[in-house]
Protein backbone atom coordinates (compact mmCIF):
# COMPACT_ATOMS: atom_id res chain seq x y z
CA UNK A 1 0.00 0.00 0.00
CA UNK A 2 1.33 3.57 -1.09
CA UNK A 3 0.08 6.85 0.23
CA UNK A 4 1.22 9.69 -1.86
CA UNK A 5 2.44 12.88 0.17
CA UNK A 6 4.27 16.20 0.21
CA UNK A 7 6.98 16.76 3.02
CA UNK A 8 7.09 20.79 4.26
CA UNK A 9 9.06 22.64 7.16
CA UNK A 10 7.85 25.61 8.45
CA UNK A 11 9.11 27.65 10.80
CA UNK A 12 6.75 29.57 12.77
CA UNK A 13 8.88 32.04 15.28
CA UNK A 14 11.23 29.74 17.07
CA UNK A 15 9.90 26.47 16.44
CA UNK A 16 9.91 24.69 13.15
CA UNK A 17 7.05 21.73 11.93
CA UNK A 18 7.42 19.30 9.50
CA UNK A 19 4.38 18.56 7.78
CA UNK A 20 3.33 15.68 5.54
CA UNK A 21 0.10 16.40 3.56
CA UNK A 22 -1.70 13.80 1.67
CA UNK A 23 -1.78 14.07 -2.15
CA UNK A 24 -4.62 11.37 -2.67
CA UNK A 25 -7.81 10.78 -1.26
CA UNK A 26 -9.95 12.19 -4.45
CA UNK A 27 -13.39 10.42 -3.50
CA UNK A 28 -13.48 11.93 0.20
CA UNK A 29 -15.22 14.16 1.91
CA UNK A 30 -15.27 15.69 5.84
CA UNK A 31 -18.15 16.96 7.87
CA UNK A 32 -18.33 18.51 10.88
CA UNK A 33 -22.65 18.21 11.54
CA UNK A 34 -21.95 19.57 15.52
CA UNK A 35 -23.11 16.37 16.58
CA UNK A 36 -20.67 14.06 14.65
CA UNK A 37 -17.74 13.92 12.69
CA UNK A 38 -19.06 12.41 8.85
CA UNK A 39 -16.48 11.35 6.60
CA UNK A 40 -17.78 9.69 3.00
CA UNK A 41 -15.12 7.37 1.08
CA UNK A 42 -14.65 5.03 -1.80
CA UNK A 43 -12.52 2.13 -1.30
CA UNK A 44 -8.93 3.65 -2.46
CA UNK A 45 -9.88 6.51 -0.26
CA UNK A 46 -10.27 4.32 2.68
CA UNK A 47 -7.05 2.39 2.14
CA UNK A 48 -5.57 5.81 2.01
CA UNK A 49 -7.32 7.30 5.14
CA UNK A 50 -5.83 4.46 6.92
CA UNK A 51 -2.60 5.03 5.08
CA UNK A 52 -2.89 8.64 6.96
CA UNK A 53 -3.48 7.63 10.35
CA UNK A 54 -0.93 5.03 10.80
CA UNK A 55 1.30 7.31 9.22
CA UNK A 56 0.27 9.99 11.92
CA UNK A 57 1.31 6.86 14.52
CA UNK A 58 4.37 6.14 12.83
CA UNK A 59 5.56 9.76 12.66
CA UNK A 60 5.71 11.67 16.25
CA UNK A 61 6.96 14.49 15.32
CA UNK A 62 5.37 15.49 12.12
CA UNK A 63 1.76 16.96 11.99
CA UNK A 64 0.05 15.21 9.25
CA UNK A 65 -2.15 16.97 7.12
CA UNK A 66 -5.02 15.43 4.71
CA UNK A 67 -7.09 17.86 2.58
CA UNK A 68 -10.79 17.08 2.61
CA UNK A 69 -12.37 20.17 1.50
CA UNK A 70 -13.34 21.36 -1.70
CA UNK A 71 -13.43 18.36 -3.59
CA UNK A 72 -14.27 18.14 -6.92
CA UNK A 73 -16.80 15.03 -6.45
CA UNK A 74 -19.22 14.12 -4.00
CA UNK A 75 -21.43 10.76 -3.23
CA UNK A 76 -24.32 9.72 -5.20
CA UNK A 77 -27.76 9.78 -3.57
CA UNK A 78 -25.87 11.91 -0.97
CA UNK A 79 -26.04 15.37 0.42
CA UNK A 80 -21.96 16.61 0.87
CA UNK A 81 -21.23 18.62 3.49
CA UNK A 82 -22.78 22.19 3.76
CA UNK A 83 -19.96 24.09 2.88
CA UNK A 84 -19.80 25.95 6.49
CA UNK A 85 -19.32 22.02 7.59
CA UNK A 86 -16.53 21.02 5.05
CA UNK A 87 -13.28 20.14 7.16
CA UNK A 88 -9.87 19.24 6.54
CA UNK A 89 -7.98 16.99 9.02
CA UNK A 90 -5.06 17.29 10.73
CA UNK A 91 -3.27 14.31 13.16
CA UNK A 92 -0.95 15.23 15.15
CA UNK A 93 1.12 13.12 18.06
CA UNK A 94 0.29 14.51 21.61
CA UNK A 95 3.89 14.79 22.61
CA UNK A 96 3.81 17.44 20.53
CA UNK A 97 1.89 19.63 21.92
CA UNK A 98 0.87 21.42 19.11
CA UNK A 99 -1.83 24.69 19.68
CA UNK A 100 -4.26 24.03 17.18
CA UNK A 101 -4.38 27.89 17.22
CA UNK A 102 -1.04 27.75 15.08
CA UNK A 103 -2.47 25.86 12.65
CA UNK A 104 -3.32 28.41 9.99
CA UNK A 105 -0.22 30.54 10.18
CA UNK A 106 1.86 26.82 9.42
CA UNK A 107 -0.78 25.95 6.69
CA UNK A 108 -0.08 29.73 4.92
CA UNK A 109 3.35 28.74 5.05
CA UNK A 110 3.20 25.12 3.15
CA UNK A 111 4.26 25.82 -0.21
CA UNK A 112 4.78 23.45 -2.69
CA UNK A 113 6.70 20.93 -0.91
CA UNK A 114 9.28 17.68 -1.75
CA UNK A 115 6.79 14.76 -3.00
CA UNK A 116 7.22 11.31 -1.10
CA UNK A 117 5.73 8.06 -1.21
CA UNK A 118 5.34 6.17 1.98
CA UNK A 119 4.93 2.56 1.60
CA UNK A 120 3.28 0.05 4.23
CA UNK A 121 2.06 -3.52 4.24
CA UNK A 122 -0.95 -5.25 5.88
CA UNK A 123 1.42 -6.33 8.99
CA UNK A 124 2.25 -2.95 9.55
CA UNK A 125 -1.22 -2.62 10.83
CA UNK A 126 -2.74 -3.63 14.38
CA UNK A 127 -4.70 -7.39 13.62
CA UNK A 128 -8.14 -7.88 15.30
CA UNK A 129 -5.96 -10.01 18.08
CA UNK A 130 -4.39 -6.37 19.02
CA UNK A 131 -8.06 -4.99 19.39
CA UNK A 132 -9.66 -3.29 21.43
CA UNK A 133 -6.57 -1.30 23.39
CA UNK A 134 -5.48 -2.60 26.59
CA UNK A 135 -6.25 -0.42 29.41
CA UNK A 136 -8.53 2.09 27.39
CA UNK A 137 -11.12 1.90 29.79
CA UNK A 138 -9.22 2.93 32.76
CA UNK A 139 -9.35 6.63 34.94
CA UNK A 140 -5.54 6.79 33.74
CA UNK A 141 -5.20 6.20 30.30
CA UNK A 142 -3.51 8.89 28.94
CA UNK A 143 -3.47 8.07 25.21
CA UNK A 144 -7.37 9.75 23.69
CA UNK A 145 -7.58 11.27 20.88
CA UNK A 146 -9.08 15.02 21.39
CA UNK A 147 -10.34 17.15 19.30
CA UNK A 148 -9.80 20.98 18.42
CA UNK A 149 -11.10 22.62 15.06
CA UNK A 150 -9.24 25.39 13.77
CA UNK A 151 -8.99 27.21 10.43
CA UNK A 152 -11.84 24.75 8.58
CA UNK A 153 -9.84 21.69 9.95
CA UNK A 154 -10.16 18.67 12.65
CA UNK A 155 -6.94 18.71 14.70
CA UNK A 156 -6.57 15.30 16.32
CA UNK A 157 -4.21 14.99 18.93
CA UNK A 158 -3.55 11.36 20.09
CA UNK A 159 -0.89 8.74 20.73
CA UNK A 160 0.31 5.76 18.38
CA UNK A 161 -2.82 3.83 20.05
CA UNK A 162 -5.72 5.05 18.80
CA UNK A 163 -4.13 6.10 15.74
CA UNK A 164 -3.03 2.51 14.63
CA UNK A 165 -6.24 1.10 16.38
CA UNK A 166 -8.10 3.35 13.86
CA UNK A 167 -6.02 2.90 10.65
CA UNK A 168 -6.56 -1.02 11.65
CA UNK A 169 -10.17 -0.08 11.05
CA UNK A 170 -10.43 2.02 8.13
CA UNK A 171 -8.78 -0.74 6.34
CA UNK A 172 -10.88 -2.90 7.21
CA UNK A 173 -13.92 -0.97 5.98
CA UNK A 174 -11.79 -0.42 2.56
CA UNK A 175 -11.45 -4.59 2.21
CA UNK A 176 -15.09 -5.39 3.56
CA UNK A 177 -16.90 -2.25 1.96
CA UNK A 178 -16.93 -3.30 -1.95
CA UNK A 179 -18.08 -6.71 -1.11
CA UNK A 180 -21.53 -5.07 0.45
CA UNK A 181 -24.24 -4.73 -1.93
CA UNK A 182 -25.10 -0.91 -0.96
CA UNK A 183 -25.40 2.65 -2.70
CA UNK A 184 -24.45 5.56 -0.24
CA UNK A 185 -27.40 6.82 1.79
CA UNK A 186 -30.20 4.90 0.35
CA UNK A 187 -32.42 2.06 1.77
CA UNK A 188 -30.03 -0.87 1.43
CA UNK A 189 -28.09 0.01 4.30
CA UNK A 190 -24.31 0.94 5.05
CA UNK A 191 -20.51 -0.22 5.84
CA UNK A 192 -18.97 2.16 7.93
CA UNK A 193 -16.27 2.22 10.53
CA UNK A 194 -16.72 4.54 13.85
CA UNK A 195 -14.36 5.50 16.27
CA UNK A 196 -16.90 5.67 19.13
CA UNK A 197 -16.77 7.35 22.70
CA UNK A 198 -17.60 3.71 24.34
CA UNK A 199 -14.40 2.70 22.85
CA UNK A 200 -12.64 4.83 26.03
CA UNK A 201 -9.99 5.54 22.68
CA UNK A 202 -11.96 9.04 22.55
CA UNK A 203 -11.59 12.31 24.57
CA UNK A 204 -14.86 13.75 26.15
CA UNK A 205 -13.87 16.53 23.74
CA UNK A 206 -14.05 14.00 20.79
CA UNK A 207 -18.08 12.96 19.21
CA UNK A 208 -18.48 9.97 17.35
CA UNK A 209 -15.88 9.80 13.96
CA UNK A 210 -18.17 8.03 11.41
CA UNK A 211 -16.74 6.73 7.82
CA UNK A 212 -18.89 5.38 5.37
CA UNK A 213 -18.27 3.97 2.53
CA UNK A 214 -19.90 4.74 -0.74
CA UNK A 215 -19.37 3.25 -4.00
CA UNK A 216 -21.04 5.98 -6.79
CA UNK A 217 -19.26 9.10 -7.20
CA UNK A 218 -20.13 12.14 -9.25
CA UNK A 219 -18.96 15.40 -9.91
CA UNK A 220 -20.10 17.94 -7.54
CA UNK A 221 -22.27 21.15 -9.04
CA UNK A 222 -19.69 24.29 -9.80
CA UNK A 223 -19.58 26.51 -6.81
CA UNK A 224 -20.87 23.82 -4.73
Amino acid sequence: MRLGITEHRVRLGPQEYRVLRTTGLRRALCGDTGHWLDFRVDREAAAELAAAWLLAARSPRSLVHVPLRNRGERPVGSPPPEPHQARDLLLVHHSRQFPASRWKAVRARLGHGSPRTVAFRRADFPTTEDRPVPGAHHAGFRDRVRLTTAADTLVLSGSALPFADAAADFLDLADTGPGRDIRCGGSDGHACAELHPTSGLLDPSMPLLHVEYCPDWEPAPAGG
